[in-house]
C-alpha cells in the first residue's frame, strides 16, 4: 500500500529546520521605528505651530484692543499717585466697580473757594450715569432702584481720564463724594481698566497690573479681591 503523499512528504522534513522554525524570530521592523520617530516629530511641529499661532493671535487681539482703546500717556492724576503701585492703589482704593456706561449727562458748575485768599471759581464737572455690574470691593456702593449711579471729575482733568463712551464696561476705583457732590462718586483716574468681551486692559501707561498686557477679565478680578483680602 503506498503511503499518502502528506505523510512521505512530512518524512523528508529535516529535524534542523523543524527546530529552526519554533525557534525563529522575527527581525525587528525598521520601518515601524522610523515612522514612530516621524511621528513624534511631526507632533512637536504641531505643537509649536499651534502656541505660534495661539500667540499672533493674542497680540493680534492686543493690538486691535489697544487701537480701540489707546493708552493715556500724558495725565495730570487729579487723584492717584502715580507713584503708587497697582497693588498698592487696589489695596487703598474705597471701593471697586465693575461698570457699564449708560450715558453723559449735563455738565455741572461748582463755585470753589479759596480761604485764604478768599476768592472764589468756577469749576465745571463732567458726570456720567454708569450701572453697577459688580461691586469687586463688596463695599457699601450705593445705586438707584435700577442699580445705577453717577460718576464726576473735574472737566479741566478730562484729558486724564478715560473717554467714557455709552456701552462701554470697565473696572474702576471709586469714592463717594461729598459736599455739593453729594450722592455721586468720584472717579478716580489711574486705577482703570477696560473690559472688552471678558477681556481687561489698562487704561495708564506704566501700569503694572496683570491687564497692562491684557488678560481676562475674571483673572483681574480675582487678583483685585485676593490683594484686598490680606
Amino acid at each position: 500500500m503506498k503511503k499518502p503523499r502528506i505523510v512521505d512528504a512530512m518524512e523528508h522534513i529535516d529535524e534542523d529546520l523543524i527546530t529552526d522554525a519554533v525557534s525563529y524570530k522575527p527581525k525587528r521592523n525598521r520601518i515601524s521605528g522610523v515612522s514612530k520617530w516621524i511621528a513624534a516629530v511631526a507632533c512637536s511641529l504641531v505643537l509649536v505651530l499651534g502656541c505660534t499661532i495661539f500667540s499672533l493671535s493674542n497680540q493680534n487681539t492686543q493690538n486691535d484692543l489697544r487701537a480701540k482703546y489707546p493708552l493715556i500717556s500724558e495725565t495730570d492724576y487729579m487723584i492717584d499717585d502715580p507713584g503708587f503701585s497697582f497693588k498698592e492703589r487696589i489695596a487703598m482704593a474705597p471701593n471697586i466697580a465693575e461698570i457699564k456706561v449708560i450715558k453723559k449727562l449735563p455738565d455741572y458748575t461748582v463755585a470753589v473757594g479759596d480761604e485764604v485768599y478768599g476768592t472764589s471759581k468756577e469749576v465745571v464737572f463732567c458726570q456720567y450715569q454708569v450701572k453697577l455690574l459688580t461691586n469687586i470691593s463688596n463695599t457699601n456702593i450705593i445705586t438707584g432702584s435700577d442699580n445705577t449711579f453717577i460718576i464726576t471729575f473735574a472737566k479741566d482733568f478730562a484729558q486724564s481720564y478715560p473717554a467714557l463712551d455709552n456701552g462701554m464696561d470697565a473696572i474702576c476705583s471709586i469714592e463717594a463724594a461729598s459736599g455739593v457732590h453729594e450722592g455721586k462718586y468720584i472717579l478716580y483716574d489711574r486705577s482703570f481698566y477696560y473690559v472688552d468681551n471678558q477681556t481687561a486692559l489698562s487704561a495708564y501707561e506704566g501700569d503694572d497690573s496683570p491687564a497692562s498686557k491684557m488678560c481676562k477679565k475674571d483673572a483681574l478680578i480675582q487678583q483685585i479681591k485676593d490683594i484686598r483680602s490680606k
